[in-house]
């Protein structure tokens, strides 16, 4: 199957109706104000753990997950936190997670990204060593065929995964066996350090889906319709009985691996250019403001809702206790209902 380049009509074409490109850029301008608050309070030591920055890549992460249907599942990375969110992670809850209490989604367990709802939004929670997601997604896309149900399950890993052994072996045994699946790489053109060319052979990570039978497409990460219509094809092709699918979405992100990290192996230049001119959150804002589709006054109060959302969510992070020590023995196994009842000190009670 040959590889396409994937190209949304930027001029005209509206692939959706104006409330939901108003709701897009919702999550666009949310992921990178969290982004931006949640840095300023780790570099002030107000927030413990780590941040994982996904600056400049929220067009792939928004483009994907908005083409999933509420009952499709998602594998997300550390770094996709936004993704989550437009699957429908509450922003308060995640705010709780990052400060260790009980009502963040691993109730105190964890302190960072490492967050999953599948009971609600249907997203896995991340687990560190990638792609590891990805072998997962294919026993979730192998269960809804096998069940016959109509749903979708959709992984993301970053271009340095795509070495691992996991990665292939994904990939195959979802083309065998069809998986109604599509894989996303979320192409950083540095894998931490390792630019592209020390990392594959071949000039993009979408030819690579010829070897497995199934077809492959390479989007601009920073332009989000783009990224949402190639995601959306994919979506129906395996909801249809089409098979797997592979998305390498290219962008460059404007932070280093973690908040460590100052990522001075990307050159200047390169950085410098993607900051100023493939900005996905600006390229986005300024073609709903030449469509019509806001006004300068619907962004100011776009932006203060999520100012405001995001101090409400920070106060109730900082309100909710933090776990009881003699509850980390539940939840361990899934018969005891824990994980399906509501969040609360003492473990919570089942939910109605």
């Amino acid at each position: 199957m040959a590889t396409k380049v994937h190209r949304a009509a930027k001029a005209d074409a509206r692939p959706l109706p104006d409330e939901r490109l108003k709701e897009i850029l919702y999550f666009l301008k949310l992921a990178r104000y969290f982004d931006e608050r949640m840095e300023a309070l780790y570099r002030q030591g107000r927030l413990p753990g780590a941040i994982y920055s996904g600056r400049g890549q929220e067009g792939t992460h928004v483009g994907v997950a908005y083409a999933l249907e509420p009952g499709d599942s998602l594998f997300p990375t550390h770094r996709d936190l936004t993704a989550q969110l437009t699957k429908g992670l509450d922003l308060k809850r995640v705010m709780a997670q990052f400060w260790g209490r009980i009502d963040g989604y691993t109730r105190g367990r964890d302190g960072n990204s490492h967050i999953g709802d599948w009971y609600g939004a249907k997203t896995f929670t991340v687990m560190s060593h990638l792609p590891i997601a990805y072998p997962v997604a294919v026993g979730a896309a192998w269960a809804y065929k096998r069940r016959g149900e109509p749903h979708v399950a959709m992984a993301i890993c970053g271009d340095g995964a795509t070495s691992n052994g996991r990665w292939h072996e994904a990939l195959n045994w979802s083309a065998v066996f069809q998986l109604p699946v599509v894989w996303v790489v979320n192409n950083n053109q540095y894998a931490y350090s390792t630019p592209n060319e020390r990392e594959f052979p071949v000039p993009t990570i979408a030819e690579r889906a010829a070897a497995y039978g199934m077809p492959g497409v390479r989007v601009d990460g920073t332009y989000v319709l783009e990224v949402y219509e190639a995601a959306k094809e994919a979506v129906e092709r395996a909801r249809q009985g089409g098979g797997p699918s592979l998305i390498e979405s290219v962008s460059l992100r404007w932070r280093g691996h973690a908040g460590h990290d100052p990522a001075t192996y990307v050159p200047k230049d390169l950085l410098e250019r993607y900051m100023a001119e493939r900005d996905p959150v600006r390229t986005y804002e300024e073609q709903l403001l030449a469509w019509g589709v806001v006004t300068k006054e619907d962004v100011a109060e776009l932006q203060a809702r999520i100012e405001r959302e995001f101090e409400e969510g920070h106060e109730f992070a900082l309100a909710s206790p933090f776990p009881e020590p003699g509850d980390v023995t539940k939840g361990l196994w899934v018969e005891d209902g824990y994980w399906r009842s509501e969040p609360g000190r003492g473990g919570g009670t089942e939910a109605g």
